[in-house]
């Protein structure tokens, strides 16, 4: 199965405090499936909530085999990451597990996570993969993900940090898919959302790279399922051979997400359509949001 880790791309400046996209798409927060939310917008891209969900849980199943169970997932797989938790694995040896924390505290004053905030800026201001005031952490982030309220803020600070600036990328490219956007954004996940020296091998340097193996971009003229299937041959190289310190020993492993994607294009699920197979080998269907449990 694929792993589940990113560069460490993140910085260590601060927390966000303001979010973009406020979505609950997953069976988790069920009464939140019907909730409706202006689609997210960018230069000819506009995703409709059934999208956004379908992203999100795209890389959900890549991340944890599943919808449901990666919200209180919490592991240090000694990859030089510390603890690496959630649905999209959000690390304490980078800002973005404290910036999600932060958030939470804010949300959910004297939550079972807001004791560790120390712990977790020094950790992320000395990009340290030790447990150092991690007592109990493990514990206290599953007792946290049964609060449909933490559920959220991770899907929110996952939008802010990577669906954002993968709609940003987009627009500048001239994606128009909810599948592209897929693909840019499991890749910012997985490889960091942004170029050299912070993601040597991020979406900025793969967006560059095949811009320049296909000719030019959709935005210029070069048709984009072409541009895309590039896109993919581009990040299973950087997979199997990455820049990235740390990640020769996992990331070869991770290229079945990308395989997935391209299953995706060639059954021409441009638009995402639910319920959605996860191919490869995840061998999952996302199902309708609220429908129930996956086939």
């Amino acid at each position: 199965m694929a792993s589940h880790k990113r560069a460490l791309a993140l910085g260590t400046t601060g927390v966000a405090a303001a979010v973009t996209v406020a979505f609950v798409p997953t069976a988790q927060a069920t009464s939140a499936h019907t909730a409706t939310t202006p689609p997210a917008r960018a230069a000819g891209i506009s995703l409709t909530d059934d999208q956004r969900y379908a992203i999100d849980e795209i890389t959900n199943v890549f991340e944890n085999g599943d919808i449901t169970s990666g919200f209180a997932a919490i592991e240090d797989y000694g990859d030089g990451c510390g603890y690496t938790a959630g649905y999209i694995g959000f690390c304490t040896q980078t800002d973005d597990d404290v910036r999600l924390v932060t958030y939470y505290d804010s949300q959910e004053p004297g939550n079972p996570l807001a004791k560790y905030l120390p712990a977790l800026r020094k950790l992320a201001a000395e990009g340290s993969d030790a447990h150092t005031g991690l007592d109990g952490f493990t514990s206290a982030w599953k007792q946290a993900a049964k609060d449909p309220v933490f559920v959220q803020a991770q899907f929110e600070q996952a939008h802010m940090n990577y669906l954002d600036p993968a709609l940003t990328e987009a627009r500048k490219v001239g994606i128009t898919s909810a599948l592209g956007v897929a693909d840019f954004f499991d890749t910012a996940v997985e490889m960091g959302p942004d170029g050299a020296p912070d993601s040597p091998d991020g979406l900025l340097v793969l967006v560059a790279e095949t811009t320049s193996k296909a000719g030019g971009t959709p935005a210029s003229g070069v048709n984009e399922h072409t541009w895309l299937g590039v896109f993919n041959q581009v990040r299973t190289a950087h997979l199997k051979n990455p820049r990235t310190p740390g990640r020769k020993s996992d990331w070869p492993d991770s290229v079945d997400r990308v395989q997935a994607l391209q299953q995706m294009a060639s059954a021409g699920e441009w638009s995402l359509p639910l319920p959605l197979h996860v191919g490869a080998d995840f061998g999952y269907t996302i199902p309708k949001r609220g429908s129930g449990s996956p086939t």
